[in-house]
């Protein structure tokens, strides 16, 4: 108990500690803020567009099953990747019917909770076709409208159409060569919607096809730029020592690692592991496969395949932290809030936040904090100008928060929340669409509102002067 706390202590004289299950709280009797320090939760449950995902596909003739979207929510998955099998369009355009089944299922999706990996192939075999460079160009035009009105639902995209699985592996058409990679490349970047992202599956592509051997740094992250927007997959994940062709032999492994650990800082990665052999046994250990997980900033990882590799994880005991781990995992550490204010006054919150997962959030989402009158239950929120992507594996974030109440808010006291909500109109008050920190006792499960174990008294009479900037709480 002595050590608990010594620390709650604040520097302030005139404290009162009470001691909940959720962790302490500090009360000023002559302050207007309140610190409260956080319990770190080590539960598995599922965040919206990252951890172990379900693969669907590949097919171009039938629909995404009710049941596989009801697996992937009832195993704490939020990701489904969908594979469209093209071989049938070679040499035509996409027919109606088969744009409606993409549309359908990203529909089906949004019912759901879940978004979608994407990927169009024109073979799932070596050594089948692909189609031409024109072809690809036309269906691609042809999906523009369908991904353009539903890429809420989509987490982001495969590169695709080339190759062998769409993995730009053996192409039938030579499309192998920068300037078809990069027509090809430059043409899918523009018909997805600029706040997504594009996977390519070899990490040298990304440098031949922009002529540059530097990694993103943090003034280029997510600036809309195509270069900016292209992340990365390995679907031979600790194959052996080249990621079953993931890295080149004959350059320093080490070194297109750090380009890609690096670059990953700002993009997505994700992808699968593809084998159990002798060549994959030095690699696919928990203490190797945990570093690299880390190293390249993992977001996204199939939850089927490969079983050996999937298998020897649980027997070595890692895969519940690989679970918990995989892209971000926000843990409030502690807070110091306003507690008491007036009509018209200010509103202050300085947040701790530390990301125990190995990577970021990788698309843009709004962070909010919310009030709600405990008799009445009517809400006001404040947008803060803070940016998720930003807050970075490792790393403990400072958000400092500061708005203006309503001069006509009533009176009373305030529960107060942190809201992560997906920035898109029809997922905006979807709950399953929102972030929930990793910490005890915090989640509302039916908003989606984190809550920071707080409340607000707004008095007239409270201290403190007006709020004269121009942030300031909205009525919901």
């Amino acid at each position: 108990m002595k050590k608990s706390l010594k620390k709650c202590v604040s520097s302030l004289s005139l404290i009162v500690i009470t001691g909940l299950s959720y962790g302490c709280r500090i009360m000023p009797l002559n302050a207007s803020t309140v610190n409260t320090s956080y319990s770190e939760s080590f539960e598995n449950f599922p965040n919206p567009e990252r951890g172990f995902y379900i693969s669907d596909g590949p097919d171009a003739s039938s629909p995404i099953s009710l049941g596989k979207l009801q697996e992937v929510r009832s195993q704490n998955m939020s990701l489904i990747r969908r594979i469209y099998l093209l071989s049938n369009y070679r040499d035509s355009p996409l027919s109606e019917s088969f744009l409606n089944l993409v549309s359908n299922d990203f529909q089906r999706a949004r019912e759901a909770g879940v978004k979608l990996i994407i990927r169009f192939a024109y073979n799932w075999e070596q050594g089948e076709p692909d189609a031409s460079k024109d072809r690809i160009i036309s269906h691609m035009e042809q999906l523009r409208p369908v991904l353009q009105n539903n890429y809420d639902v989509i987490a982001y995209v495969h590169a695709g159409f080339i190759g062998a699985w769409g993995e730009w592996n053996r192409s039938t058409n030579d499309l192998l060569n920068t300037t078809d990679m990069q027509d090809i490349l430059f043409k899918f970047l523009s018909v997805i919607p600029s706040d997504r992202m594009v996977a390519l599956r070899y990490p040298y592509y990304k440098k031949r096809i922009y002529d540059n051997a530097s990694p993103l740094n943090s003034f280029e992250a997510f600036n809309s730029s195509n270069r900016a927007r292209t992340g990365a997959i390995n679907d031979c994940f600790l194959a052996s020592r080249d990621d079953g062709g993931t890295y080149l032999l004959d350059d320093d492994i080490e070194q297109q690692k750090n380009y890609l650990s690096q670059d990953n800082l700002y993009v997505v990665q994700g992808g699968e592991t593809c084998n159990s052999d002798s060549r994959a046994q030095p690699y696919i250990g928990c203490n190797n496969a945990l570093n690299e997980l880390s190293r390249m900033r993992w977001s996204a990882l199939n939850s089927r395949f490969e079983r050996g590799v999937l298998d020897t994880w649980r027997n070595q005991g890692c895969y519940g932290e690989i679970e918990r781990r995989l892209g971000y995992r926000f843990n409030l550490i502690n807070s110091e809030i306003t507690n008491t204010a007036k009509p018209g006054g200010r509103f202050f919150a300085k947040l701790n936040i530390q990301n125990v997962g190995w990577a970021s959030p990788y698309n843009r989402r709004f962070v909010e904090i919310v009030l709600r009158n405990k008799q009445t239950s009517q809400e006001y929120y404040l947008r803060v100008n803070e940016d998720p992507r930003r807050w970075l594996a490792g790393n403990t974030t400072t958000v400092n928060i500061e708005g203006g109440l309503p001069a006509n808010i009533p009176s009373g006291e305030y529960d107060i929340f942190l809201n992560l909500p997906d920035p898109k109109s029809r997922l905006y008050n979807r709950p399953e669409y929102s972030i929930r920190l990793a910490n005890v006792d915090v989640w509302e499960n039916s908003t989606g509102y984190n809550s920071l174990l707080s409340s607000v008294v707004i008095d007239a009479n409270a201290g403190g002067g007006e709020y004269t900037g121009s942030n300031n709480f909205i009525p919901r």
